[in-house]
């Protein structure tokens, strides 16, 4: 296997896609295949996530300068997984990695599964690319920008900018920030849930042992027993999720947040995981709503009771007896925020009626429903517009071609937009009603009419047998005379 003659310095915290583009601008490659042929062996397609893959040729071609596992730790976001997830999960991982196919791997991750991919995105912070540039000469791309949550520096605090390649492109026009132009993620330059957890995540990138020992502590757990949220050893759902509900407000409507934001029952899946791998950004989000923050746990030991001025200090602004005062506050919150006119079909009605009743019966004195009455009908113009259609119905029924149908009710009722509807409401189309009943046919007219039809299109006339007058008339039973028939025939021919 061919060995780099050349390869970029590594800098702090940078990805392995910032290292491959540096590569490519030193070597003025005209395209990424050319790049990933040098560096990998093979066309990686992976060199731009997170969790790339060919690391082992990569290891190799670097004559083992950094080997796989070091390539792993220092350049990819694995290490911000590894925690989470098994020993034995982590090895395929790690295998995954080293080979040349990456197939799966978000998938068995659970990233796939968590809907975060779809606001994926090349992220930097604009004070960090002006001190790469002053202290190394180039900017570059950070690792915990691109983490799944990253909205905010953990460095400066500020809201990161979200790259777009230029011409639709995708990461492998190989660019560095800010080469492209870029957006902010948030609205809000300062948010506290996304800075807190931003930094969250970087302790956890940086330091995964300290992170295993609070998984293996069970810091979830005695978070909520420090809030009152376990009782006899089981999780009080019902004040839980009220809680969590009301602290879900203050996360930005946003990118990863927003998928989080919606429903609070992510949270129990996570105290129960049950096997599957816990996303990072869902661990340290939590642990924001519980109150937590980076200080809480770097220093959290397991096993030890903290004295009663470190507990209060835990628990901060959410002491047990305001969760009830949380849980009304998030029903009153969606029932306000409904746009449903009537009360009882707003989110939470049943809730306040039983919890809150005086604040619902202070909503309901304030906001009257008012019945909106529709205009009344004019049943004359519809009476008066239904006649005109059974005429015009009764002349098209007469023109029709071929053998002449009989005007009857149903015929008649076809033909009009109203069908059948009134004649059962007869009493409010008296005018339609009376000229329908005009406008009905015999068995004698309509008789008449099929024996003008036969002399007309059979050229019948008066030397035919009744019995062939009445065959090609389609009549079974006459209803007609004899004069009238050879009256019918003698003005026909």
């Amino acid at each position: 296997m061919e060995r780099l003659l050349l390869f970029p310095q590594p800098f702090p915290d940078e990805s392995l896609y910032s290292l491959a583009v540096r590569f490519h601008k030193l070597m003025v490659h005209e395209s990424y295949r050319q790049t990933s042929q040098e560096l990998f062996g093979v066309y990686s397609r992976t060199c731009g996530s997170v969790l790339p893959c060919c690391l082992g040729s990569l290891s190799q071609r670097l004559e083992a300068a950094y080997s796989v596992d070091d390539l792993i730790e220092r350049f990819t976001l694995l290490p911000l997984y590894r925690p989470f997830m098994a020993e034995s999960k982590y090895s395929v991982v790690r295998a995954t990695m080293a080979g040349n196919s990456g197939s799966g791997l978000k998938m068995s991750l659970g990233i796939t599964a968590s809907r975060f991919l779809k606001h994926d995105s090349f992220r930097y912070c604009e004070s960090c690319t002006r001190e790469d540039i002053q202290k190394y000469g180039v900017p570059y791309w950070h690792r915990i920008h691109q983490a799944v949550g990253s909205c905010s520096c953990p460095h400066h605090e500020e809201v990161l900018h979200a790259i777009t390649f230029p011409n639709r492109a995708d990461w492998r026009c190989m660019m560095l920030p800010p080469e492209a132009h870029g957006v902010p993620v948030l609205e809000s330059a300062c948010d506290a849930a996304s800075i807190t957890i931003s930094k969250m995540q970087l302790w956890g990138l940086e330091h995964p042992s300290e992170v295993q020992a609070l998984l293996a502590g069970s810091f979830l757990s005695h978070r909520l027993h420090d809030l009152g949220f376990i009782r006899a050893g089981r999780i009080r759902e019902t004040a839980l999720k009220a809680f969590v509900t009301g602290r879900l407000r203050f996360f930005p409507l946003v990118n990863e947040f927003k998928e989080i934001a919606q429903s609070c029952d992510w949270v129990l899946r996570l105290l129960r995981p049950r096997g599957n791998v816990v996303q990072p950004f869902k661990y340290y989000a939590l642990c924001w709503l519980l109150g937590a923050d980076l200080e809480q746990l770097r220093h959290f030991h397991p096993g030890l009771d903290p004295d009663p001025s470190i507990k209060d200090s835990l628990r901060g602004d959410f002491e047990v007896s305001s969760f009830a005062e949380i849980a009304v506050e998030a029903h009153r919150s969606a029932f306000l925020r409904s746009t449903e006119s009537k009360c009882h079909d707003k989110p939470g009605y049943t809730w306040l009626y039983r919890h809150d009743r005086d604040w619902l019966a202070r909503y309901v004195e304030d906001h009257p429903f008012l019945r909106v009455r529709g205009p009344l009908v004019d049943w004359g113009a519809r009476d008066s517009a239904l006649a005109r259609e059974l005429l015009e119905a009764n002349d098209l029924l007469r023109s029709a071609e071929g053998k002449p149908q009989k005007i009857t009710r149903a015929a008649l009722a076809r033909q009009i937009s109203n069908d059948y509807d009134f004649l059962r409401r007869s009493s409010l189309f008296p005018i339609s009603i009376k000229l329908l009943n005009d406008l009905l046919e015999s068995d004698h007219d309509h008789q008449i009419r099929k024996i003008q039809w036969a002399a007309t299109t059979y050229q019948l006339t008066t030397e035919c047998a009744l019995s062939v007058v009445y065959r090609f008339a389609g009549i079974r039973t006459p209803r007609v005379s004899n004069a009238e028939i050879c009256r019918i025939l003698s003005f026909e021919s």
